[in-house]
């Protein structure tokens, strides 16, 4: 089965920023504990743009990434950075064979 690459590209208002790199941590933290692989990059020559890129093992992993049941510890930290985010993109995008 491919894994699933999820991108989500945002940016953060100047004063928001320590707020938002204390929700990245603890993500950061959860998803050390899952076979998700999680990280978030800030673009060079923009500050406070940054892109969060999830990979799932499976795609049967990424349709669970939805399941309100299986994500209710890290869920309303993910909905606090993403209400710090201005200009939301996301892309998901699947391993070839």
């Amino acid at each position: 089965m491919p894994r699933v690459q999820f991108r989500v590209t945002y940016k953060i208002q100047d004063g928001k920023r320590p707020e938002y790199m204390a929700a990245i941590a603890k993500v950061k933290a959860h998803y050390a504990k899952s076979d998700v692989s999680y990280a978030v990059f800030e673009a060079k020559g923009k500050h406070n743009h940054f892109q969060e890129v999830y990979i799932y093992p499976s795609t049967e992993s990424y349709d669970l990434s939805d399941d309100p049941d299986t994500n209710t510890e890290i869920a309303p930290v993910i909905d606090k950075i993403y209400g710090l985010a201005k200009e939301v993109t996301y892309d998901v995008a699947f391993e070839t064979e």
